[in-house]
């Protein structure tokens, strides 16, 4: 059920790799119609999530939710799924970011259930 998923979002226009990975990095599932390192993705995934919550934390602005991060080649998202999961999305440059954060939000409690 999670692979449908995260095929349904890489179906969305400009999003070239979903994966679920855990706060270890590892990931979990994952889709992709691109070459990537994908257990390099779920490390620095990993390590951009924790650091992002660490300044949350530090600057008083509470709980960590998404960060994204713009490349030259195309955009990252990182958004907490569960307290210990995460999704990331890889997309390409020019890709309709809103489009892609309201297909997060709306799939969030079904990959919650997948999980």
């Amino acid at each position: 059920m999670l692979k449908r998923i995260l095929g349904d979002l890489i179906k969305v226009e400009g999003v070239s790799a979903a994966a679920i990975l855990g706060r270890d990095g590892f990931i979990i599932e994952h889709v992709s119609n691109i070459t990537m390192d994908v257990d390099a993705l779920g490390a620095m995934a990993s390590t951009s999530v924790g650091t992002s919550e660490a300044m949350g934390i530090e600057l008083g602005k509470g709980n960590f939710e998404q960060v994204l991060v713009e490349l030259q080649n195309g955009p990252i998202m990182l958004s907490l799924v569960t307290e210990n999961e995460i999704l990331a999305i890889v997309a390409e440059p020019g890709a309709n970011l809103g489009r892609i954060r309201y297909e997060v939000k709306k799939n969030k409690d079904r990959i919650t259930a997948a999980l």
